[in-house]
């Protein structure tokens, strides 16, 4: 069995921005949670409690 080849691993890119050469994230505002859950209160509860449960808040 022949031996398994190394490769050269490129190196990690920095996990916010970045600041090389590849693709950025795009600066968009975040959408207001607390705005989103009062609606989902008035359309169906248990999606609401369901979303907080998934999400953490």
């Amino acid at each position: 069995m022949p031996d398994r080849l190394q490769r050269p691993q490129p190196p990690t890119p920095a996990p916010s921005g970045g600041g090389g050469d590849g693709p950025r994230s795009p600066e968009v505002n975040k959408p207001n949670t607390e705005e989103l859950l009062k609606r989902m209160r008035r359309v169906d509860p248990d999606q609401a409690k369901r979303y907080r449960q998934r999400t953490g808040q």
